[in-house]
């Protein structure tokens, strides 16, 4: 009887097929982004490379600085960034709570996306996605339609703010007569445009909230953000299975449930999110974190899962 590989040897010799397409796919999920920091920096660390990048959202930022930049020492340049965000700089204009306010006079905003903007604009400057080392792709939602919209090509600037644009936090962006909002609105973890452009190998980092931590529910405005948490979630959950019909590998990059609550707004907790799904994932790849593979019936390894 041929004896079937280990999940750590069918993890390298996926990561080495270059006939079969690696992407990284990077969800939406906030501060909570801060775990894919961790992630990318153990897969780079054990060997695993993208030959493309799709990301919503926080994870098209994410991915966008690993998509110019993808190698360990750009894993690094990111980490950095990520360690020394400051609240004001990502919300400008004074605490959250005390902006509450906001949301019941008329606008499109609590806050302004220039320090989004700011950040972008320091590491990229005018950048176009063909300036990218590998292929990339940014998701955002037709803030008239619903519909996603995938962009991949031209400046990257706007798509980058659309595709972050959380609703009524962040003003909708508008690109070629047309508003956008956040990407997770439409397609929170993408890992359908990643097979569209070819991926027939894909590492999802999924920093879903509500996969991860369970909130407060303590007043009406905690259940109106959980319900929107869950709601962004429920496609992913329903269309795994379909994915593994399209003769792609999809790998499921582990994250450990949190025992912590991380505010939206608050990027605090970034270095312990960091370390934690470094670890993490270093255990994951290393095959001593326990782990559930889905197979096909030629045997092919089509998901691989932690463990619940």
């Amino acid at each position: 009887m041929r004896r079937q590989p280990s999940r750590a040897q069918w993890l390298r010799r996926l990561a080495s097929r270059r006939k079969d397409p690696v992407a990284f796919v990077f969800s939406g999920g906030g501060p909570l982004g801060a775990l894919q920091v961790g992630a990318v920096k153990a897969l780079f660390e054990a060997g695993v490379e993208p030959d493309l990048v799709v990301g919503t959202s926080v994870g098209a930022m994410n991915g966008t600085f690993v998509a110019f930049e993808p190698t360990l020492e750009g894993a690094h340049q990111l980490e950095d960034l990520w360690r020394g965000l400051q609240e004001g700089e990502l919300f400008p204009g004074g605490r959250f709570k005390a902006s509450w306010a906001k949301m019941l006079v008329r606008g499109d905003r609590v806050f302004e996306n220039s320090g989004i903007h700011r950040l972008i604009d320091t590491r990229l400057g005018n950048a176009h996605f063909e300036d990218a080392e590998v292929p990339l792709a940014v998701v955002a939602t037709a803030l008239e339609s619903g519909e996603q919209e995938i962009f991949t090509s031209g400046e990257i600037l706007r798509p980058l703010l659309a595709s972050a644009a959380m609703p009524g936090i962040f003003p909708p962006v508008e690109i070629d007569g047309k508003l956008f909002t956040d990407g997770g609105v439409a397609n929170n973890v993408p890992v359908q445009p990643a097979i569209d452009m070819g991926a027939r190998t894909i590492y999802v980092m999924d920093a879903t909230a509500t996969s991860l931590q369970r909130r407060p529910l303590n007043r009406p405005m905690d259940y109106l953000l959980h319900a929107f948490a869950l709601a962004r979630s429920q496609r992913f959950m329903f269309e795994r299975n379909y994915y593994s019909t399209q003769g792609v590998k999809l790998i499921m990059v582990p994250t450990e449930p949190l025992d912590f609550f991380v505010p939206f707004a608050s990027v605090a907790h970034s270095g312990m999110l960091i370390d934690s799904a470094y670890a993490t994932t270093t255990r994951f790849l290393q095959g001593t974190l326990e782990s559930e593979v889905t197979t096909d019936r030629s045997g092919e390894i089509t998901e691989i899962r932690p463990a619940r």
